[in-house]
């Protein structure tokens, strides 16, 4: 990516990298699509944080989180609280959380009512601060998470941020399109202006596998219902049924300034998929 004084995402920059990294909507992903070996030179500093969850069991879902912390340009961070909504057809592929060029501190503090955790640098991937002692933790409807950040000298700051924890998606039946049909999707919304939701009809364009490759994406409020344009599914209707996906994808975002030159972004995602779609 070219080198600018500035780096704005605007509601169409925010759809392109959005998709490379819709599943897992990798926050460190969106970062870094956005830094070069020249924007380290900047002062200003970023910590990325992710909370994914998928699907859920007697009411609570299962989350993972993942953190790492940058040196980079000044930038405008995508935010999930939207007013329009807005599709494309992208390439489908997707994406591995990228490690920072900071560390910040020996251990990250996650706080989810009256529980505790902890996160620390993966013994794998330095610089890269996955949970401690677990692979994921539980949570449940209209929870909140904060976190907090120790801080190292020479590095990243201490600070802390909170979300509110992305709701369990809960979809509606799924009946598909026809061609020349918008492609009708439901779910059960929360009503929070600050979530919104991200919607993949992905596909194949291959003859030889079932993998898809393509997708109808968009993001769209979270009101509850979306019908996918029919002009943008002409390749998806006429794709192998086999390899057809439905991804539905709930996010919030929340920043938190640290200083002047230091930002901390969390983003929480819950999804679900519904494959081989008729």
């Amino acid at each position: 990516m070219p080198s600018t004084p500035r780096f704005v995402f605007t509601a169409d920059t925010s759809l392109r990298v959005l998709r490379r990294s819709l599943l897992p909507m990798a926050a460190a992903s969106l970062l870094t699509g956005c830094l070069d070996s020249e924007g380290f030179e900047t002062n200003n500093r970023y910590g990325s944080i992710t909370i994914e969850s998928s699907g859920a069991t007697n009411g609570r879902a299962q989350a993972t989180a993942v953190a790492s912390f940058f040196r980079g340009n000044e930038l405008t961070l995508p935010t999930s609280r939207i007013t329009a909504d807005n599709c494309g057809t992208f390439n489908y592929t997707t994406e591995t959380f990228t490690p920072g060029d900071l560390t910040a501190g020996n251990e990250l503090q996650l706080q989810v009512g009256s529980a505790s955790y902890r996160m620390a640098e993966s013994p794998q991937v330095p610089r890269l601060y996955v949970l401690s002692g677990q692979q994921s933790f539980s949570y449940g409807t209209g929870d909140s998470l904060r976190v907090s950040v120790p801080g190292s000298p020479g590095g990243f700051p201490a600070g802390q941020v909170a979300v509110r924890l992305a709701e369990p998606v809960q979809l509606g039946p799924v009946s598909g399109g026809a061609i020349n049909e918008d492609f009708p999707v439901s779910w059960t919304s929360t009503g929070d202006e600050n979530s919104s939701v991200i919607v993949s009809l992905r596909y194949t364009t291959s003859a030889t596998t079932t993998t898809p490759n393509a997708q109808v994406l968009c993001i769209v409020r979270d009101n509850g219902g979306f019908a996918v344009p029919a002009n943008l599914l002409g390749n998806y209707y006429t794709s192998n049924p086999v390899a057809r996906e439905l991804n539905v994808m709930r996010w919030r975002t929340n920043t938190a300034t640290v200083d002047d030159r230091t930002t901390i972004y969390i983003v929480s995602t819950a999804d679900t998929t519904v494959f081989a779609l008729p």
